[in-house]
């Protein structure tokens, strides 16, 4: 029976992997607190492939409530040493595709389900019982097959055919819908801005630092109190909070929903002042105008309106962008940037808002 006893051992996945880099990783000066130790739960995620670092936030936020704990999750950072890191106890769990292991020291990797990622943690009899016992648990609950069906069968998952009546716009649907309702949105609308923002993947980031489903950079996101920009539900509820703020404001210079709607989403990718300029009879930037068009074509598709093969509103039809592209987060996002760059040199004496001259009505939450 000793290789039954070897390949039970082998699907936990004792596996091992190298360190990387030369900068020991250092998180111990949080704020969070952990209910067993008065530490969270520190977590790293190294993965970038499609869904996967969004499914494995879920499952590290499952792991973390079973054991009562604070968690603090993030994305890894390049050359840090999460390894060493694991050994000295200023990181918990690291999660990394499979293919990446080698054999080292003071550190075991699980398989928790998909094989093609791992959850390293410090070589510790106790913590790998814990984990599995959890998992164990936990993959037998209703809770985690919602989850593998809500990554599985949402729009834009590998190897799923999506229709409309599915259900499932999004892996974070519940969100969108609470945080729509509170704008006064069409959650489908909410989910089409998400959608044109990340394709629903909180890995991505922009070379300026916006970061998550809505592409939020810190700075905005900060104003609408959120302390983790990858966490989806703060991501998504400072999204909302921030259209909800430039529907408001738009909403001052014209009596036209329609007008409003379509002002408040170009408004989202190039900022408020740029949008008031275009109300004003400016021409808008081609690239505002097609994203404009892709969030309404994705509107129209999710609401079962179109089908994402009609070519004349494809995104590949509207100037060849498409902002959740990886090639259009070079794009220059200016919608979440700093005061002062929201309107061109060119035109800021032309905008004129309540007498006063400039961008404060971007940031005056």
């Amino acid at each position: 029976m000793r290789w039954l006893s070897h390949i039970i051992a082998s699907l936990m996945a004792l596996i091992l992997f190298p360190v990387h880099g030369n900068r020991l990783f250092d998180n111990q000066n949080s704020s969070s607190t952990d209910a067993n130790n008065g530490q969270p739960l520190k977590c790293a995620i190294q993965l970038s492939e499609g869904f996967l670092p969004g499914q494995n936030y879920d499952l590290l936020k499952a792991f973390s409530l079973s054991q009562r704990d604070s968690t603090e999750i993030f994305l890894a950072e390049p050359q840090a040493r999460y390894l060493d890191s694991l050994r000295l106890d200023s990181l918990d769990i690291l999660v990394l595709p499979a293919s990446e292991y080698k054999d080292t020291s003071g550190v075991t990797a699980m398989i928790l389900g998909d094989t093609s990622v791992v959850w390293v943690i410090k070589a510790d009899q106790k913590r790998n019982k814990e984990l599995v016992k959890w998992f164990v648990t936990y993959r037998g609950s209703a809770e985690y097959s919602n989850l593998l069906r809500r990554f599985s069968k949402c729009y834009g998952a590998p190897g799923s055919q999506w229709e409309a009546r599915s259900g499932i716009i999004s892996p974070y649907d519940d969100l969108l819908k609470v945080n729509a309702k509170s704008i006064g949105w069409d959650w489908k609308l909410l989910a089409a801005v998400a959608w044109s923002e990340s394709k629903f993947k909180i890995q991505v980031k922009s070379p300026r630092g916006a970061l998550g489903i809505m592409q939020m950079m810190p700075v905005t996101a900060g104003r609408f109190g959120v302390s983790n920009v990858l966490d989806p539900e703060e991501n998504i509820s400072a999204g909302a909070r921030y259209l909800g703020f430039l529907q408001k404001m738009l909403s001052a210079y014209t009596e036209d929903p329609e007008a409003v709607r379509m002002l408040t989403i170009a408004a989202y990718n190039c900022g408020g002042g740029r949008a008031l300029q275009d109300l004003e009879g400016r021409e808008r930037s081609s690239a505002t105008e097609a994203y404009v068009k892709a969030v309404l074509f994705h509107y129209d598709v999710f609401s079962g309106r179109l089908r994402e093969e009609n070519e004349l509103l494809s995104p590949d039809g509207l100037g060849g962008v498409n902002p959740g592209d990886e090639e259009a987060r070079d794009e220059k996002k200016e919608h979440d940037d700093y005061e002062g760059e929201d309107i061109s040199d060119e035109h800021h004496r032309d905008v004129d808002v309540d007498g006063n001259k400039g961008d404060e009505i971007i940031f005056g939450v």
